[in-house]
């Protein structure tokens, strides 16, 4: 499950990543803009990819995760 969840998440980021570069390819002309904004665009992923290959792998070694759960504390009467 988890597996296909990360899978389904990189494509978006994926997606993402190769919209803004397109973008950049046709807003941008000037070659030094474009390299800057490209390579900003490519660090970008690559941490993001990073990250989540990190919490991917974590999760299937069996040393957790990112868990998140939403407790309701209530009163007792």
């Amino acid at each position: 499950m988890i597996t296909l969840k990360f899978l389904g998440t990189w494509l978006k980021i994926t997606g993402v990543a190769v919209l803004a570069a397109i973008f950049t390819g046709i807003l941008v002309h000037s070659p030094g803009w474009r390299t800057v904004i490209t390579t900003v665009i490519a660090l970008v992923y690559f941490g993001l990819s990073a990250a989540l290959w990190r919490e991917w792998a974590a999760f299937r070694r069996g040393d957790g995760g990112y868990s998140y759960q939403y407790i309701r504390y209530g009163r007792d009467e």
